[in-house]
């Protein structure tokens, strides 16, 4: 079995695939589950997901109100929590993001879900499978919004890279 290891402040990365809430004593904490292992933090998913837009230059509300206007009004939106050299880390909430219940889940992270009597089984990438309280069909759902919202932001970086070339182009042939 594998350590739990315990910390006061976290920041997701792209080694972080899922944080879970747990009901501990009347109070919740989080269940991260890493690429290579597993902690315990003292704060709620959500705090973790919004201390970590701030930690990133964005905001949870920014990042909310821009998967909003890719994807429409709809509700538990999956959110763009940072990224790194043109590749967005999405996370995606399987119910509200204000629930105390949700759980937050890497996007990139998925290998596979399957139905399951009382929600849906996903599977990740590092080989474990968990349990959560939503159907295959909110989970397909959740994973094709985080599919559009991944296009919609590699089709503005290459809108930026297009426009930054042809602006050096313009101003190179105005110098000759």
């Amino acid at each position: 079995m594998e350590t739990v290891k315990q910390t006061a402040n976290y920041v997701v990365s792209f080694d972080t695939f899922m944080v879970q809430p747990v009901i501990h004593n009347n109070k919740i904490s989080s269940r991260v589950i890493e690429r290579n292992g597993e902690l315990r933090i003292p704060r709620k998913p959500l705090h973790i997901v919004k201390s970590s837009c701030v930690y990133y230059g964005g905001s949870f509300q920014t990042s909310s109100n821009t998967a909003r206007l890719v994807l429409g009004k709809r509700h538990k939106t999956p959110i763009i929590v940072a990224h790194d050299f043109g590749k967005p880390y999405i996370f995606l909430p399987t119910m509200s993001p204000s629930s105390t219940q949700s759980i937050w889940v890497s996007y990139h992270a998925i290998d596979n879900f399957e139905p399951d009597d009382m929600g849906c089984i996903v599977h990740l990438e590092n080989n474990r499978s968990f349990k959560v309280n939503v159907s295959e069909n909110t989970m397909h759902r959740q994973y094709s919004l985080a599919a559009l919202l991944e296009k919609d932001y590699a089709k503005k970086q290459n809108q930026l890279n297009r426009s930054f070339f042809l602006g050096s182009y313009e101003k190179n042939k105005f110098n000759d």
